[in-house]
């Protein structure tokens, strides 16, 4: 089957005059919008949308392997060669001598591994192309296998308090420093995606759960607004603010 799939993607880079002049560097937003698609269809599990989402990500990973060889000279062989040995010298557990009593020393032994064979330093090779949120969360994870953590969560809890008592501070000043207000944002920021990791939430997701949330009850008003044939511009703060009560009681 999955020769089948080699053979189309080399059917249409052939006679398609758009997948034709597509460029490693044009597919870059293809492959985010993909990932994307996927990541929802995985939120809702559709079983529907995950059968072709998955399609389309392996297409994805087919086509930009037909994409580089064009380009660069790098096989598809190559490429599933590569991935073959790094994961298997990365599960030594598997495929060699070493032993483990649970997922927290597999994650030890993968840490160690990728920093010996391919990170100069513990924090580098993490995508800059990653949502914030997930940039956040995998750099503390990352600092938390070598032991550089909060101790638990009550003490990341009154981090963030800190910060936004340092942010308070800033705001209280008479000509308030933009730049110093954005840095304690981040700050703040930073360390709420900590207090997540700490209670085993995700942060992206939970974040998406919330503007899912705000964006039900926000249509929810509009739609009550549209059944009394009024618009949002002809209504008042406190008019919205009472349909949107309204809203999240029917939670």
């Amino acid at each position: 089957m999955v020769d089948k799939l080699i053979e189309l993607v080399r059917i249409l880079r052939r006679r398609c005059p758009w997948d034709r002049k597509q460029t490693l560097n044009s597919t870059r937003p293809l492959i985010l919008n993909e990932t994307f698609e996927l990541e929802e269809a995985l939120r809702t599990k559709n079983r529907q949308a995950i059968i072709e989402e998955l399609g389309d990500y392996l297409f994805m990973g087919i086509f930009l392997a037909e994409v580089a060889e064009a380009e660069m000279g790098i096989g598809l062989p190559e490429v599933i060669k590569g991935v073959i040995k790094k994961l298997k010298a990365r599960h030594p557990h598997v495929f060699g001598n070493v032993h483990v009593r649970n997922e927290e020393e597999v994650l030890k032994n993968w840490e160690r591994i990728k920093q010996t064979h391919s990170r100069k330093t513990l924090l580098s090779g993490i995508p800059k192309a990653l949502p914030a949120l997930q940039q956040a969360q995998l750099i503390q994870e990352r600092c938390r296998r070598v032991g550089f953590d909060w101790e638990n969560w009550p003490a990341v809890l009154a981090k963030v308090e800190e910060e936004i008592d340092e942010l308070k501070s800033e705001l209280a000043r008479s000509r308030i420093r933009r730049d110093r207000v954005r840095e304690e944002l981040g700050d703040l920021l930073f360390a709420i995606v900590n207090l997540c990791r700490h209670l085993n939430v995700d942060a992206e997701g939970t974040l998406k759960d919330a503007n899912r949330k705000f964006c039900q009850r926000f249509n929810s008003v509009e739609r009550e607004l549209e059944r009394q044939g009024r618009k949002l511009s002809e209504t008042t703060l406190d008019e919205m603010e009472s349909l949107w009560q309204k809203s999240k009681q029917r939670r």
